[in-house]
């Protein structure tokens, strides 16, 4: 136990068209599971309740990929913006659809809660969420923890600290076979103004370092990484990638088993690439708005 983040808990794609997204993604070799349908607490005394998004993740060893919809527009209708707190996908939409959810993982949130308090940092507090997801004993509660930030901390993102309470029921192997290979996403690239501003600030939600090679300040977290780049140097950066707001979330990176086989596949569905260093890039235009690299384990 620590009071540190030490992994992407999962990064995710929002859009009005979670159908068209699955299929795009699943056209670049990622399987998913069923739809899932979150809950949260609306009234501090109250049941987690559905509040009419739904989502589908594609699951690797240590986090996973998730695409997050409205599914359910009368029910999320009924649900203030206050309740939906950091999960009023309305926000995020009216900016761009695309990648906008960046959690980072811990096994102790409440240390890192109490480490943010002590440093000075506003936070919304620890709050439960939970999803119903499907097992091979039929369907059961997932169930986490979740920390937020006030929204004009992270306009780039909705970004959270996160906590699996039931990390069995998100890992199950059978949904861990992904025809790129794909077993991890092991960074995520973050555009803004000013790199060495968002670089300390995720210094600080995770308690990790900052550091900076030329133009890109990069926190390591151990098992991934997130980079900070402004928007003159993201074309050096990432092939294919565009940037859809200032700021925003414009890439994530997937470790695969083979790096060979994945172009390949790619190759054989006719999606586009290009190659940055030892990194197979999908652009932007086939990625949902957002650019997906592909590396080596």
């Amino acid at each position: 136990m620590t009071s540190d983040a030490n992994v992407l808990h999962h990064v995710g794609l929002i859009s009005r068209d979670l159908d068209a997204v699955i299929g795009q993604y699943e056209h670049l070799g990622f399987s998913f599971t069923p739809l899932t349908l979150p809950r949260i607490k609306l009234r501090p005394d109250g049941e987690p309740e559905f509040i009419g998004a739904g989502n589908r993740t594609a699951i690797f060893t240590h986090n996973y990929l998730e695409v997050l919809a409205i599914v359910d527009p009368s029910r999320w209708a009924e649900v203030t913006p206050e309740q939906k707190g950091p999960y009023n996908l309305d926000r995020p939409l009216s900016r761009y659809e695309g990648l906008h959810v960046m959690h980072f993982g811990t096994d102790d949130i409440e240390a890192v809660h109490e480490r943010l308090v002590a440093e000075g940092v506003p936070t919304r507090g620890v709050h439960p969420y939970q999803r119903t997801v499907d097992t091979d004993e039929g369907p059961r509660p997932m169930r986490a923890l979740a920390m937020g930030f006030p929204p004009e901390a992270n306009p780039e993102a909705l970004v959270q600290v996160a906590q699996h309470l039931t990390p069995e029921l998100i890992f199950q192997e059978r949904y861990q076979h992904h025809a790129n290979g794909a077993v991890d996403v092991v960074e995520l690239t973050v555009c803004g103004d000013d790199p060495q501003r968002y670089g300390a600030l995720y210094a600080s939600y995770t308690g990790h370092e900052s550091t900076r090679e030329g133009d890109v300040w990069t926190v390591d977290l151990g098992l991934s990484r997130v980079r900070v780049v402004s928007p003159d140097a993201l074309p050096a950066l990432i092939p294919g990638a565009e940037l859809p707001a200032v700021p925003s979330l414009v890439n994530f990176t997937v470790a695969v088993t083979d790096l060979e086989a994945t172009r390949d596949l790619l190759t054989d569905r006719d999606v586009p690439l290009d190659v940055a260093g030892d990194t197979v890039v999908v652009p932007a235009s086939h990625g949902a708005g957002t650019a997906v690299s592909f590396t080596a384990t």
